[in-house]
């Protein structure tokens, strides 16, 4: 069963913390009231934790064409595997500046 995150809609609550964690099966209809205060909540995204029994190494997706890159610091990144340059690095102006977008395989 999953653990479902909530917050209260009218933030903040004045007796619970922001958040709040629920174990219930997928099919259940999502809460609509915290159960330690009373007051409106929603559900909310949150991290996702997923087990595979693949290999899912670095050197593995770049034999199929993928860079990887790992964040090493504020506007710094290290190459783990992959074609291109081995270490990207901006100054705290430049990171500040930069747009944050996705980009496809046209760019």
């Amino acid at each position: 069963m999953p653990i479902y995150e909530y917050e209260p809609v009218m933030k903040p609550c004045p007796m619970c913390n922001d958040r709040f964690a629920v174990l219930q099966a997928i099919h259940e209809e999502p809460l609509k009231d915290c159960p330690e205060c009373g007051l409106a909540c929603r559900r909310v995204v949150s991290r996702v934790s997923i087990k595979t029994n693949q290999d899912l190494s670095y050197q593995r997706a770049a034999d199929r064409g993928f860079t990887t890159w790992k964040r090493t610091g504020e506007g710094q990144w290290e190459k783990l595997a992959g074609e291109g340059v081995d270490v990207i690095a901006g100054d705290a102006q430049e990171v500040k500046e930069t747009p944050v977008h996705d980009l496809d395989a046209s760019d």
